[in-house]
Parts: structure tokens; sequence; C-alpha cells
């Protein structure tokens, strides 16, 4: 029976650069990687209940698999700090309006440097 999200990766081209933009501009800590440098997993707030987050290099033929894009959405707890936050190191968000309101959550929207989406989202107080 499933239960939950063990893990979430994105399929990468170019690890050390990717790498190093998710521990610079976002702030994540490399909590294990394979001896190759291929499999990049970030360490998230151990106390909270949370889903894994990587980073998987292919290789030079990634599969058709490994070449399609995924969207993640990184919880925060204000929107307006964090993309205040994320703006100071250089991320760009998307959109005319920034936030977009969906439902229970608020989201803004980004590209990594290989042209991810990626989000980072609050649910709305109640």
């Amino acid at each position: 029976m499933i239960i939950g999200i063990d893990v979430v990766f994105i399929h990468v081209k170019n690890p050390e650069k990717m790498t190093k933009w998710y521990v610079e501009k976002l702030g994540l800590e490399i909590g294990f990687s394979t001896p190759d440098k291929d499999w990049q997993e970030f360490s998230l707030d151990e106390n909270r209940p949370t889903t894994r987050f990587a980073l998987d290099y292919g290789g030079p033929d990634p599969s058709k698999v490994e070449q399609q894009p995924i969207m993640i959405s990184f919880k925060v707890e204000n929107i307006f700090d964090a993309i205040k936050y994320l703006g100071l190191k250089g991320v760009k968000f998307l959109g005319k309006d920034i936030i977009s309101d969906v439902g229970p959550t608020l989201v803004a929207t980004f590209q990594d440097p290989e042209g991810n989406y990626l989000q980072i989202s609050q649910r709305k107080s109640s």
C-alpha cells in the first residue's frame, strides 16, 4: 500500500553546477552523495515529516524518463519573506503577478539554471 512520497528528484545535465545552485541560492544542505556525485540528496528539517529531495544525473545519454520535466513546490512559512530572500540571491520569479492564489495555497514559480520549473508555496491560514 502506498503511504506517501519517499523521494522527489530532478534529472540534471550538469550535477556540479546544479548542486552549487541549490546550495547557494536555495540554502539547501547536502545530506548524502554518491562517490561519483551523480546523486546529490539534500537534508531537510528532520524535526518535521518531509519528502526527500535530490538531483539525479542521468549521464550523457539520458532515457526519455530522465528527460521528463517535473514540478516541485518547496513549502515555506511566509511566501512574501521567501520571495524577498530568494530575490536577493538572484532568483527570478515568473509571471506578471508573482504570487498565484491556487485554492488553499499561495505559490510563486521560478526556474533553476537548467530551466526546471520550481515553486515555493505557503498554505493559507484557515
